[in-house]
């Protein structure tokens, strides 16, 4: 059912304050740096204008307008997630797996994205097993090689937080397509 949102449940605000904090934080793994604090800065405020302009233009369709948002949340959180891994691999055979990864996440799940929709709606009868075994192809060689580097490093708490923010990243990327599948749509997928 769709109904007007207001200003104040437009959750702009506050989303656009995790998007704040979240980037603060992540700018500081494995150590403080301004530009890339300063990017992560950029990203959240200009999110949270397209927030507003979601919600100027969609504000009567409620379930698109929060689609839209959370679509521009969880991009904004994986580029964010993804920097502390990439600045500690930096030029290393990580760092390449690592883009490889990105790049297969950010153009993969887009070709694949009625299917995803329709994996999460019924994870039991999806047809997902290629994009997976893509994924766990690609997860060990980038797993073993961030291992062995981190064994030559002294920043391993820093390490393993990247780590894990990068896999969260990866799985953001995975399921953001989803959110611009319009609601008519989905509920022909959901029926298939």
């Amino acid at each position: 059912m769709n109904k007007e949102v207001s200003f104040k449940e437009s959750r702009i605000v506050g989303t656009t304050i995790l998007l704040l904090g979240m980037g603060f934080l992540m700018s500081w793994i494995p150590k403080g740096n301004l530009l890339v604090l300063m990017v992560n800065l950029l990203l959240a405020f200009i999110a949270g204008f397209l927030f507003f302009y979601f919600w100027k233009t969609t504000k009567h369709k409620s379930k698109r307008y929060f689609s839209l948002l959370s679509f521009v949340m969880v991009n904004v959180m994986a580029i964010q997630f993804t920097i502390p891994l990439l600045r500690i691999y930096f030029l290393t055979l990580t760092f390449w797996i690592g883009i490889v990864m990105l790049i297969i996440m950010v153009t993969m799940p887009y070709i694949y994205a009625r299917k995803i929709a329709y994996g999460i709606q019924k994870p039991g009868k999806s047809k997902l097993g290629k994009i997976y075994l893509v994924y766990l192809g690609l997860l060990f060689p980038f797993g073993g090689s961030a291992y062995m580097n981190s064994l030559y490093t002294s920043n391993t708490d820093a390490i393993v937080v990247a780590l894990l923010s990068f896999l969260v990243a990866l799985f953001f990327l995975f399921v953001s397509p989803v959110f611009l599948i319009k609601p008519a749509e989905m509920d022909k997928i959901t029926k298939e």
